[in-house]
């Protein structure tokens, strides 16, 4: 497995450097190597002043062409985030990952969405910044076991962007109670452990907090990021 990353990084780099070499090969480019050819043929002539003037328009497009490649590479940049989106939105969707992290699917998909139209309006970098955070949204979405009997004892806090883990959110994941309402449990299970006793939304992340099991659960290990161990 290892070695097809691997392989599938080596293709993806050799494609990036591929497509800016390809860029190069530009009009305008072109055009400047030309005139700076026709500007030294002048200058061996002694015709300075020409010389001079064929210099100063090659470097006119020599510019023109850097300009029509910053371009090129930031769509080709904003294009490759927002592909990477929609293969995790796509992963995410096989593994079922909505159904437990139902607020940071919405939002990744919302901002997928957004960086989409921002692409089809060539606001390129933007659209590229949108696309990234969609991933980091995406980021927290971790596949749960879902074999029968599998349920933790223990629950680690994550940190999620922009914010952490909350007791009404981690009673909410199917793999704990499925009904956020049920977060008194965990918090009465771990109050005199928290930060502040009396202050249930304060939870740090690295936090093991302990699932006490209802009626008729097995429950045995400590979830941590998506793995039960």
């Amino acid at each position: 497995m290892k070695t097809i990353i691997m392989l599938c990084g080596i293709l993806v780099f050799t494609a990036a450097v591929s497509f800016a070499q390809s860029l190069q090969d530009n009009p305008d480019y072109r055009r400047s190597l030309e005139l700076q050819e026709q500007s030294r043929a002048a200058f061996d002539s002694g015709d300075f002043p020409e010389a001079r003037r064929l210099a100063e328009e090659a470097k006119d497009y020599a510019e023109k062409s850097d300009l029509w490649i910053a371009e090129q590479l930031a769509r080709y940049r904003a294009n490759a985030a927002r592909l990477r989106v929609r293969n995790r939105l796509r992963e995410i969707d096989q593994f079922r990952g909505a159904r437990n992290f139902p607020d940071e699917y919405a939002r990744g998909r919302e901002l997928y969405e957004k960086a989409d139209d921002e692409f089809r309006e060539q606001t390129w970098e933007l659209s590229r910044s949108t696309a990234e955070e969609a991933l980091d949204v995406l980021s927290v979405i971790v596949y749960i076991p879902s074999e029968a009997g599998v349920l933790p004892a223990a629950y680690v806090v994550r940190a999620l962007p922009g914010s952490t883990d909350c007791l009404w959110n981690i009673a909410g994941y199917d793999f704990i109670y499925g009904e956020p309402r049920d977060w008194r449990r965990i918090y009465n299970a771990n109050r005199d452990s928290m930060p502040q006793k009396d202050n249930p939304d304060l939870i740090h992340p690295g936090m093991v907090l302990l699932i006490p099991p209802r009626e008729g659960e097995n429950r045995s290990g400590t979830w941590d990021n998506g793995e039960i161990r």
